[in-house]
């Protein structure tokens, strides 16, 4: 049995860390038959805890709200070129404790690793992107702090033996802005953490359902005001909303704050919330590759997605997907896929498309690429644009 790291500057083991991703592909691992071993990359924590509050009072600005700047502020340190050189640091002992390695899995590439054995990256997009998919924090770095971390993740990228990335959106530019060959650059996919059952559903009455923490980024507003045109034409429409939310008081719209999946009550209503849904919708601003995408589509609920990024690839056909900032497209979408016809077909292809996103699927990939085996074709049929024919 292969015993394959899985590294990340934080517990890969703990199902909290990166939106759960290292732990699933710890899992995914076991599946595909190899011993996964965790590795986290942790300068000492006091040292880190100096680091980056030294680094964030640089990029703190006065603001009325100055507990959002402080927020922001730290998550410009964390992204910086001197907390990426500490965890580089830290990454020799923490690959010494682990022992014998036949692989590695490098989760993200915020720091660099040398090591004998063979190393794949594995990250849903390049810091290149943040300058037009911008995340928080990242647009208070200096361009001297941003160029460095470009040129770290290039000597990431030119010493793995594969590069894998979420999707092809994220692929691209690997190869176009950090010049690195296509025949080393592999799309991967990514894996759902909860798969709420699939069950008979009623596509009667349209019934839409939003999950998501970032309310602004995932446009919670701009979802709001396109279902309130909805209702003018269908009264009986209704929007369960989950997750970091304001309160909510709209006709129709249901507000049920965030449901933690580690808690069993919590977890069963959002189980009923998926199994009473006909379709999932989320048209954020900014979506590497949405986890959350995945998850509706096991559950059997096609998506409206969000066109800024790469998450039309794990859409497929399994639902539309809309530029966030077009809200006549998002209507528009809402209106066809409230048509149950229309909304069981694509909910239909959501689910079948959901099975090569497995943790399992994903870790087999990567397993492959380690090995010098070609992956097979996964590449989806196209995303349905809103106003397309589907």
């Amino acid at each position: 049995m292969k015993r394959i790291g899985v590294v990340f500057p934080g517990d890969p083991n703990r199902r909290e860390t990166w939106s759960g991703i290292p732990f699933g592909l710890i899992g995914g691992l076991e599946e595909a038959g190899a011993e996964p071993v965790a590795v986290a990359i942790e300068p000492p924590a006091l040292v880190h805890a100096g680091c980056t509050n030294a680094i964030a009072a640089t990029y703190l600005r006065p603001r009325r709200d100055m507990g959002a700047a402080a927020r922001r502020a730290r998550t410009a340190a964390r992204a910086s070129a001197g907390v990426a050189a500490l965890t580089t640091l830290a990454a020799p002992a923490a690959l010494r404790r682990a022992g014998r390695l036949d692989g590695i899995v490098q989760i993200g590439t915020g720091y660099t690793l040398r090591s004998p054995a063979p190393v794949v990256t594995f990250e849903d997009m390049t810091i290149r992107q943040t300058e037009t998919h911008p995340y928080p924090g990242w647009d208070l770095l200096t361009r001297r702090s941003f160029e460095s971390r470009v040129e770290r993740q290039r000597r990431a990228y030119q010493h793995a033996v594969g590069c894998c990335l979420t999707s092809p959106w994220a692929a691209r530019s690997v190869e176009r802005d950090y010049g690195i060959a296509a025949s080393k650059v592999h799309v991967v996919g990514i894996g759902a953490n909860h798969a709420a059952p699939a069950v008979e559903r009623s596509w009667a009455q349209p019934r839409f359902l939003f999950v998501g923490l970032d309310w602004a980024r995932k446009n919670g507003p701009g979802l709001l005001r396109a279902f309130d045109r909805l209702r003018e034409q269908l009264p009986s429409a209704r929007l369960d909303v989950v997750g970091g939310h304001p309160p909510l008081d709209a006709p129709g719209v249901s507000g049920h704050g965030v449901l933690r999946l580690n808690v069993d009550e919590e977890r069963s209503r959002l189980e009923r919330l998926y199994a009473r849904a006909t379709c999932f919708a989320m048209p954020s601003h900014s979506e590497a590759s949405a986890i959350a995408y995945v998850e509706a589509g096991a559950a059997g609920l096609p998506s409206i997605g969000t066109s800024m990024g790469g998450s039309g690839y794990l859409i497929g056909e399994g639902g539309l997907i809309v530029d966030p900032a077009d809200e006549e497209a998002l209507l528009d979408a809402m209106l066809r896929l409230a048509e149950p016809a229309r909304a069981a077909r694509m909910g239909a292809a959501a689910r079948e498309r959901s099975r090569l996103f497995t943790w399992g699927a994903v870790a087999s990939r990567l397993v492959r690429v380690l090995e010098g085996e070609p992956l097979e074709a996964t590449e989806p049929a196209r995303a349905v644009t809103a106003g397309g024919s589907p």
